[in-house]
């Protein structure tokens, strides 16, 4: 208590040399129109204020001692006696008083190391209940950083779409970090890829159906994700065609084989030999239900609507998605056939 009231006393008696030394300009009591005791006056008046009214300030504001007095000297020299007011009737009790929220201070300097660990189920209980895609879309960029992060849970297939949202995002830190992402699995897969080449090329095993199937797994997913784009997509499809074609030659009766090289075909639209590998496919086992969608598509492609309208008709609509649901729809209530 002593301390404060010596601190107020240290201050009123700067206000009062800032004061003399107005009022010996203004009423002319300087001898011989001296103003260096006026100056001095007032420069003391300022260091005081300067020394004391930091002290003021409550710890979580503080910053260096030497800016604080600065601040203080500048804004008292500059502004006789109204500046030492302001400081005591405005600055500190601001300082003193403003309320900050950290929850609110993002920091995208430092990216966290990226995880393989397995999905807790926390996280899916967390976005489970408001979807990654509408966190995107969110005003708070820490929630898009959020999403963006979550997606090192989700697998490609669900990953990728969202992450290529967030690379439309204003903020440069999250489309970066959407970037990094990307190219890291682009980078994943296109390693899996080089090393079951070898593999092949090595004849390091005699599992080669299996080892056919990863690399035209993996060259598929770069192009059917859309992790490839321009000449490098079709670079990527030829590959997968010319891996499939192989692997049919030595397996001609594997299901999945032709199922793998159904769907790529019509990829490349070539729709009627797509829908010959399906058939086949259907031969040696394949359920017909899921490829219903295929079979509908190829219908759309080559102007047969009631084909396209009888396979919308037998999907399993307990397993479709909700955008299947509207497809069956409108093609019930506007084709016959």
């Amino acid at each position: 208590m002593k301390t404060f009231l010596l601190e107020v006393l240290f201050f009123i008696s700067a206000l009062a040399l800032e004061i003399v030394s107005v009022l010996m300009i203004v009423k002319g009591y300087l001898p011989d129109g001296d103003l260096f005791t006026a100056l001095c006056l007032h420069l003391s008046a300022c260091l005081m204020t300067a020394i004391v009214l930091p002290k003021f300030l409550s710890s979580p504001n503080k910053t260096s001692s030497s800016i604080n007095f600065l601040l203080f000297f500048i804004v008292a020299f500059y502004m006789p006696v109204l500046g030492m007011l302001g400081l005591v009737l405005a600055v500190i009790p601001g300082l003193l008083f403003v309320k900050t929220d950290s929850t609110l201070l993002i920091n995208f300097n430092t990216i966290r190391e990226f995880s393989n660990t397995p999905v807790d189920r926390r996280l899916y209980f967390k976005y489970g209940v408001v979807s990654l895609e509408n966190l995107l879309h969110s005003q708070n960029p820490d929630k898009r950083l959020s999403a963006v992060y979550a997606t090192l849970k989700l697998d490609d297939k669900n990953a990728i779409p969202l992450l290529r949202i967030a690379l439309r995002d204003p903020v440069d830190d999250i489309r970066l970090l959407a970037y990094a992402l990307i190219d890291r699995k682009e980078q994943r897969i296109s390693e899996r890829i080089e090393s079951v080449r070898q593999s092949l090329e090595n004849n390091e095993t005699n599992n080669t159906r299996h080892l056919y199937k990863c690399i035209i797994k993996d060259y598929w997913e770069l192009a059917h994700l859309g992790l490839v784009e321009g000449e490098t997509l079709n670079y990527v499809l030829n590959k997968t065609r010319g891996y499939l074609e192989k692997a049919l030659q030595l397996y001609p009766r594997d299901r999945g084989l032709h199922l793998q090289y159904a769907k790529l075909l019509l990829r490349l639209k070539n729709p009627q030999f797509a829908y010959n590998e399906f058939k086949i496919a259907e031969t040696l086992g394949v359920g017909k239900k899921p490829l219903l969608l295929y079979y509908a598509e190829i219908g759309f492609l080559q102007r047969r609507y009631g084909e396209v309208k009888r396979s919308m008709k037998e999907v399993n609509l307990m397993t479709a998605r909700p955008q299947i649901h509207a497809a069956r729809r409108f093609w019930q209530e506007n084709f016959n056939g």
